[in-house]
């Protein structure tokens, strides 16, 4: 049986009401509310696959970069649709939900780094994978400068300019989880911030925000 036959079978079993576009199993769409639909096309499979959100105007918003699976796609180890399709739902759920999922190893990695760097700040970037925080690429020296404003954008400063990693993350050596203007700016430059306060106990030291300022619910999952 083609590949591909027997990834729209699995898709179809869990999600019945999918719909073929103009009768291909292999392009699908999914309706996510009345205004979103997702886009699967996996008409080349086991090649990349591709998927956008579409809204009513018929806009397209590609999803390769934000979705770990499609981002480090790898043709000889390639993913399976659902799995993908999985991913994607999850990523839209946190985002309709306002939460951000955390693991628990990851989290307590963190909070020993900070913990050990005390009284020291800590920045850096998060990567997500499969709708969970589980990545941190640490900053330059330049960054981690006291003296200078921490900027994300910046030619002296090695955090990766890729937006594929979506969040941020400062330690807040000071104890405090209030946030300010040169906070909301930096709030601004990827889809969440974390931070992590003195004395790091992730239950009550611990607030995520979105590119707004806006509080975001964290889970943390083993």
């Amino acid at each position: 049986m083609d590949i591909r036959k027997e990834e729209y079978q699995k898709v179809l079993d869990k999600f019945p009401d999918v719909i073929s576009v103009c009768g291909d199993n292999f392009l699908l769409h999914f309706e996510i509310n009345t205004e979103i639909l997702l886009e699967v096309d996996f008409r080349k499979y086991p090649k990349k696959m591709k998927a956008y959100l579409i809204n009513n105007k018929r806009d397209k918003f590609k999803l390769s970069r934000i979705v770990s699976s499609l981002r480090y796609w790898k043709g000889h180890s390639a993913v399976s649709v659902l799995e993908i399709i999985d991913e994607i739902l999850l990523l839209i759920d946190n985002i309709q939900l306002n939460q951000i999922m955390i693991k628990k190893d990851f989290l307590e990695g963190l909070v020993d780094m900070c913990q050990k760097g005390h009284p020291k700040k800590m920045k850096g970037v998060l990567g997500v994978h499969k709708g969970v925080v589980s990545e941190y690429i640490i900053s330059s020296r330049a960054c981690n400068d006291s003296i200078k404003d921490f900027k994300l954008i910046r030619a002296t400063c090695s955090i990766p300019l890729d937006f594929s990693y979506e969040g941020t993350f400062i330690s807040r050596p000071s104890g405090s989880l209030s946030t300010n203007e040169k906070l909301n700016q930096i709030f601004k430059k990827r889809r969440f911030t974390m931070l992590l306060a003195h004395p790091y106990n992730i239950s009550d030291n611990i607030k995520c925000f979105d590119t707004s300022g806006q509080i975001l619910d964290h889970i943390i999952i083993d």
